[in-house]
């Protein structure tokens, strides 16, 4: 019966906060590339905010894998799933607006430059936020809705630029940049809907 009891086991539980707390740590560290390749457009570190992704693909597999293992889980399992996919899916939304700021060569704006600041800021609330859901809720509920404040921020920098953006008259270099503006408005949305997830897994466990 050793099988059943490794279902139960402490251990396999605290390996969803482990892993949860490293896709954050993942997050942030794309968040924080992205602004070093804004503030210096170093082509390699847009690489290297692609090499991040695939380090969050890949931890979003492992806790896959693990949920399908484990039959008592931390919290509610399906939360632990929307919670690695989110942070996963803004992974993938900075990593497109690394890519696309490299393939379309187009200067960095100061709007890039207080968006993706905006989002390193909402990555730094994540990262303490997760592994607090644990052992203090109270600085996790806090943490996750400043990450949430994001969004707000984002959106309203995003529509006075784009309106600022669509009076120019050099239209290949608007696409670009509205490309670009939109993965890190999608951003934004994510840093949303993972501050907003987090509280309500607090609410749940406490």
């Amino acid at each position: 019966m050793s099988w059943l009891s490794d279902l139960f086991t402490e251990a396999k539980q605290k390996r969803f906060l482990t892993l949860l707390a490293q896709h954050a740590q993942a997050l942030q560290r794309a968040a924080r590339t992205l602004q070093r390749f804004a503030e210096s457009g170093d082509p390699a570190l847009a690489d290297e905010v692609d090499a991040i992704e695939n380090q969050g693909d890949e931890i979003l597999t492992q806790t896959i894998d693990a949920l399908t293992d484990t039959f008592i889980t931390p919290f509610d399992r399906q939360d632990i799933y929307n919670l690695a996919g989110g942070i996963d899916d803004m992974i993938d939304y900075l990593n497109n607006a690394a890519r696309e700021m490299s393939l379309f060569k187009v200067p960095t704006t100061p709007a890039i430059l207080e968006m993706v600041k905006i989002l390193v800021e909402a990555t730094d609330e994540i990262t303490v936020a997760v592994p607090a859901i644990e052992r203090d809720p109270a600085t996790a509920r806090e943490r996750a809705r400043s990450a949430s404040h994001a969004e707000n921020r984002v959106e309203e920098l995003y529509r006075r630029t784009l309106a600022a953006l669509f009076d120019e008259s050099d239209i290949p270099r608007v696409f670009k940049l509205r490309e670009i503006y939109r993965h890190l408005s999608n951003s934004a949305d994510r840093a949303d809907a993972i501050g907003k997830l987090i509280v309500k897994i607090v609410v749940k466990v406490s």
